[in-house]
């Protein structure tokens, strides 16, 4: 029997992340899958990588957020004036950066795409949102079938494990194979308000005999006002936005409240700054 606690979308949440180590330890899990976006948009990416590089994952993807870092360092971040996301996005990968050191930062930019292994006899595909991209819509919960078809259609894997949507899944091909998401370590959310709230997400998979034996969603709960208080002390940039999600389980990094903290902070003129000094 073999115990696999599958972790995405940490989001630099070193409380969560915490809190979900301390569980999966507990349960006497054996081993890892690192599904992306481990760090930005929270105050602790150093830690939660050299945490989650301490237990010797078996597969580690990358997410769109690390995909951020491999753009900046190509120096393919052009004409983003006008695109309130992507002003968000060097700001918060600036921070990152400072936070974890030139050599972690490139070194989460150098995650491959898809990642296949096997477990027990069990072959898992395992990627950030799709295995051809880490970004997009394709795999939100409410899907057509025929994208969760497509994850598979050209492997022999029989489970696909993926991440970004920050919600939990589990559902099949129409050939009859898993596909799971284990939901968000460091930013659950819901469109059911407080669903989500101060709750760190992942799954333990159980394989036994060559089969998938178990799946198990847990919902580990943490202190959000301590996260709260890491991110206050460390000046994470778009604070007020992580920190409403973190008590509500609701997503505040939309269009229009990162556009209100854009124009609030004068996040625009430091992003530029940022570019044109290129000290990625």
């Amino acid at each position: 029997m073999v115990k696999v606690a599958v972790i995405a979308d940490v989001h630099g949440n070193y409380t969560a992340l915490q809190a979900v180590l301390a569980d999966a330890k507990q349960q006497q899990v054996d081993e890892y899958l690192i599904l992306g976006d481990i760090t930005n948009r929270g105050p602790a990416p150093q830690e939660c990588v050299a945490a989650l590089q301490a237990v010797k994952p078996l597969a580690w993807v990358i997410g769109n957020h690390e995909e951020v870092y491999r753009s900046l360092l190509n120096h393919d971040f052009v004409n983003f004036q006008n695109n309130d996301k992507a002003i968000m996005a060097v700001v918060t990968s600036a921070f990152d950066r400072q936070q974890l050191g030139s050599q972690a930062f490139r070194w989460l930019a150098e995650r491959p795409l898809c990642q296949t292994v096997k477990i027990s006899g069990v072959e898992v595909r395992v990627f950030h949102a799709t295995p051809k991209s880490c970004r997009g819509h394709l795999t939100i919960p409410t899907a057509p079938q025929e994208n969760f078809d497509a994850l598979l259609a050209d492997s022999t894997a029989q489970i696909a494990l993926y991440g970004h949507t920050h919600q939990k899944l589990l559902r099949q091909t129409t050939d009859g194979r898993y596909v799971i998401n284990p939901g968000s370590v460091g930013q659950s959310v819901s469109p059911q308000i407080n669903l989500a709230a101060a709750q760190a997400a992942y799954v333990i998979l159980t394989f036994e005999n060559k089969r998938l034996a178990d799946c198990d969603f847990k919902n580990i709960p943490y202190d959000s006002t301590a996260e709260t208080s890491v991110a206050e002390k460390r000046q994470l940039p778009f604070q007020r936005l992580y920190t409403f999600l973190l008590a509500t389980g609701t997503f505040t990094f939309t269009s229009a409240n990162v556009h209100k903290e854009n124009q609030a902070h004068n996040y625009p003129l430091l992003a530029e700054q940022l570019i044109e000094k290129d000290k990625w």
